[in-house]
């Protein structure tokens, strides 16, 4: 990957920068609706604060992943910006996998801004918005091999645990700043006891999403995709064990209301974004330069000549 990225021109690493900004404002849309559903420790404040990001952070998501749709069509000319404003390149993408998860996201980041609306209804719909936007990432990259019903709805799981925490960052920071110790500490507990279950749902379905596209054997890690996913696994564990600390240290300290507890967990929860910045930016170098294991068939078969640019922007896997 890193040879790839080395000779990378400038609109593959424009269109890497753009996914990794759309990965991100997604994630922290969808990430607020279910962090506000499921934090019942949430004060009044803070979680209007939560559907204010929620509704930013999708009108952001729903402009980055736009322009993905141009982008593509200049990669498809073959880095050409002209392509991306050809109808035909952009009718082309439009009507590719790439497109129906543009449309999919994109209804789902409309129906989050319910979440600024009062009411039950207003809460389902956005919750149901988060689903959506999660689902959309069902429709791209690796979800399309198969087993594809069990790889979409793997990846589903995954994205929506990932939101979810990324969601929670915002708010535990906001409590630690401006709510008493206890009652932040009472947040940092709740969300520490909720966090075990979406561990525990990434590390399952990351694992089994591994096992089925053959990415798990020792072999694969001599691959460029292994390679950058080996580097994805090694941050995580980074967030991992930043989470470990907060939930038995941090948050301890923070309830019994020993000094400087507050600025502790802050400057954690910080390091663990940036961490998740880090996966974030990763995915989205590996999913534009590299495809898995199993969808690369040069190990396998002799190639039968050079593959076209317009092909290689249609694989499974490659920008995702």
């Amino acid at each position: 990957m890193f040879q790839a990225l080395a000779a990378a021109d400038v609109l593959t690493w424009v269109s890497i920068l753009v996914k990794a900004s759309a990965y991100a404002a997604t994630l922290l849309a969808a990430g607020s609706v279910l962090a506000g559903v499921s934090l019942r420790a949430l004060e009044p404040a803070g979680r209007a604060a939560l559907n204010r990001t929620a509704a930013l952070s999708a009108l952001i998501a729903a402009l980055f992943t736009g322009l993905r749709l141009p982008l593509r069509a200049g990669f498809l000319m073959g880095g050409d910006l002209a392509g991306a404003t050809d109808p035909m390149m952009l009718g082309v993408v439009a009507d590719s996998p790439l497109g129906t998860s543009i449309v999919l996201r994109l209804v789902g980041l409309v129906l989050v801004l319910a979440v600024l609306a009062p009411g039950r209804i207003a809460s389902a719909t956005a919750v149901l918005g988060a689903v959506l936007v999660a689902m959309s990432f069902a429709f791209r990259g690796h979800a399309l091999e198969e087993p594809r019903v069990l790889l979409g709805a793997l990846v589903t799981l995954h994205i929506l645990g990932l939101a979810f925490w990324v969601g929670a960052f915002a708010p535990l920071a906001r409590a630690a700043r401006r709510q008493s110790p206890a009652e932040a500490g009472d947040l940092s507990h709740e969300f520490g006891l909720k966090a075990l279950w979406v561990v525990a749902a990434l590390v399952v379905s990351g694992g089994l999403i591994l096992l089925v596209l053959g990415a798990a054997r020792p072999a694969a890690l001599a691959t460029p995709y292994g390679q950058a996913f080996a580097v994805k696994l090694t941050l995580f564990a980074g967030v991992l064990a930043l989470a470990a600390l907060n939930k038995l240290r941090l948050t301890p300290a923070l309830r019994a209301g020993r000094a400087g507890a507050a600025d502790r967990l802050r400057g954690s929860i910080r390091l663990e974004a940036a961490l998740i910045a880090l996966i974030l930016l990763t995915t989205a170098a590996l999913t534009t330069v590299t495809s898995p294991p199993a969808a690369t068939t040069a190990e396998t078969a002799p190639s039968p000549g050079p593959v076209p640019t317009s092909a290689r922007a249609l694989e499974p896997g490659m920008h995702t």
